[in-house]
């Protein structure tokens, strides 16, 4: 279980393996309070609360005097699931991260887990979900990367009740459960140490549409939230519809930096931190000095955010509690087919990791 999760939670999840993958079975008692609290190290208190959310999960029930025992005899030990994890990258800015967290919390359990990766090709997305029914597999974990042409494949089989958890990003608005990073959060505090840095002219840049894409939407609400509590107008980001259609994608960045220079910004928040660090090279490539000439924030926290020169400050994304969490959720759909339609979409913590691609104006 990952670390930054309470104790009681943690006790609360391994209790919940141990009961669906049968080592505690139906009618089994469960270690007392006392007991594990000794076994994990915790206060009677921590334990108290493990297992009364057990018990209001209707995984176990409480007698005084008695115990705790196990009343879920949904999942049988000997059967099987099989799920898919559908993604556009084996390996991509954390994305090995998601299949880890999902592939750790799945291992004790009986599923079998099948990747799928579609190298961004929206034709093979659509044929593999296409594929995907209740015959096929008990289950999907799917990052949405083309969501327009997945709307009515998603959509039956959700009609369908078969469990879907996304990954990172709605789509439109449908009623799936989303497990997704504090995007606003962290494009509010990205704002907020650039604005704490004594930037005042901060520009939002992203490649992606805010209507098609809700993370890049909702890191572009934490930004407008920041700058409007220091009574800052924002300015609208990037419209490639103003540049020449001929243009290719490094000749657009560069005319975006000149006129962003031109018109006196002094640090971008950019979307991802693979286009953050394709900024950087650019500008260094135009004779800037970064950060002097302009600050640079990410988001993701990738591994050559802190490779390159300057290290990218961005906001770190827990892809890994990402991937465990969507699995959790998945299972829970799976063992309990009345919380398809009830589970709640998650938002998983962010941090700031400041580096040295911004600026300190105050100094």
């Amino acid at each position: 279980m990952p670390k930054s999760e309470p104790l009681y939670k943690q006790i609360y999840a391994t209790l919940k393996k141990q009961i669906l993958t049968g080592l505690f079975p139906y009618n089994s008692r469960l270690p007392s309070e006392k007991e594990l609290s000794i076994q994990f190290n915790v206060s009677r208190i921590t334990s108290k609360r493990a297992l009364n959310e057990l018990a209001k999960d209707g995984y176990i029930e409480r007698f005084a005097g008695k115990g705790s025992f196990v009343v879920f005899k949904k999942l049988l030990k000997e059967q099987t699931f099989s799920v898919s994890l559908l993604l556009p990258f084996f390996k991509n800015a954390g994305l090995e991260q998601y299949i880890q967290g999902v592939s750790d919390f799945l291992k004790p359990l009986p599923f079998e887990l099948t990747i799928h990766t579609t190298q961004k090709d929206s034709q093979k997305q659509r044929e593999l979900i296409q594929s995907l029914s209740k015959e096929t597999s008990d289950g999907l974990i799917l990052y949405p990367e083309f969501p327009k042409p997945l709307l009515d494949l998603v959509y039956t089989l959700y009609l369908d009740d078969f469990p879907i958890v996304l990954l990172d990003k709605d789509l439109f608005d449908l009623p799936i459960p989303v497990v997704s990073s504090a995007n606003r959060t962290g494009g509010y505090e990205a704002t907020i140490h650039a604005l704490e840095q004594g930037h005042r002219k901060i520009l939002f840049f992203s490649l992606a549409s805010f209507f098609k894409t809700s993370a890049v939407k909702n890191r572009y609400l934490g930004y407008l939230k920041a700058l409007h509590e220091y009574s800052i107008r924002p300015t609208l980001t990037l419209d490639k519809s103003v540049y020449s259609l001929n243009m290719n994608q490094p000749e657009l960045i560069q005319q975006f930096l000149e006129e962003t220079k031109q018109q006196g910004y002094t640090c971008i928040f950019v979307e991802h931190d693979i286009l953050a660090m394709e900024l950087i090279s650019t500008a260094s490539n135009m004779g800037w000095s970064i950060p002097e000439d302009m600050s640079f924030i990410g988001f993701d926290d990738v591994l050559l955010s802190h490779l390159i020169t300057p290290k990218l400050t961005t906001i770190k994304q827990d892809f890994y509690r990402i991937g465990y969490t969507a699995a959790e959720m998945l299972v829970a759909m799976i063992t309990e087919p009345e919380s398809i339609h009830s589970l709640s979409s998650i938002e998983i913590p962010v941090e700031l990791i400041s580096r040295d691609s911004v600026k300190n104006k105050k100094r």
